[in-house]
């Protein structure tokens, strides 16, 4: 675990944060409703369900996304098991990529979902169903999102350690 580079790490936590951000809002700028299976159920209750051309976008977005993240890990993974010389460890696979992704939990939960939706709300990300008053009490929402990304991490991060561990 000697190989960390906190620094490394937090870079590319900054750098899966801002490509997460970029894909998720300009999906949403594109059609927010592709984002609805996201927003607390009162809201969701006021809201037409999904079309199938909305979850058709929806499945293309997360194509982008989870092929982004996961070429983020495993790119971190290679750095990492090239500070090591080849010789990479479950511990530190699992902790590089789980702090990796709490980094972009941290900035889904505190930019995206806090400050951009909750406070800011732009109307070309809101559903148009959906108004600034109907955003104003979700933050628990988000907030227990957050700690559920805490624990998906774990997940995440063990499954990548363990791929990163058999190709490297």
């Amino acid at each position: 675990m000697n190989d960390l580079s906190f620094s490394t790490i937090f870079l590319h936590g900054i750098l899966l944060s801002i490509g997460m951000g970029v894909i998720i809002l300009g999906g949403m700028s594109l059609n927010p409703r592709i984002m609805l299976s996201d927003y607390p159920p009162q809201i969701k209750a006021q809201v037409p369900p999904m079309t199938s051309e909305d979850k058709r976008q929806q499945k293309i977005l997360g194509i982008f996304f989870w092929g982004f993240a996961l070429a983020i890990f495993f790119y971190s993974s290679s750095q990492l098991a090239a500070r090591s010389g080849g010789q990479l460890s479950f511990g530190a696979a699992f902790l590089n990529s789980y702090l990796v992704f709490q980094i972009s939990n941290l900035f889904d939960f505190l930019v995206l979902d806090y400050l951009i939706l909750t406070v800011l709300h732009p109307k070309f990300l809101l559903i148009p169903e959906v108004n600034a008053s109907m955003l104003a009490g979700t933050t628990r929402f988000h907030f227990i999102g957050f700690l559920k990304g805490i624990v998906i991490g774990v997940v995440l991060a063990a499954i990548i350690a363990i791929i990163s561990i058999i190709i490297w």
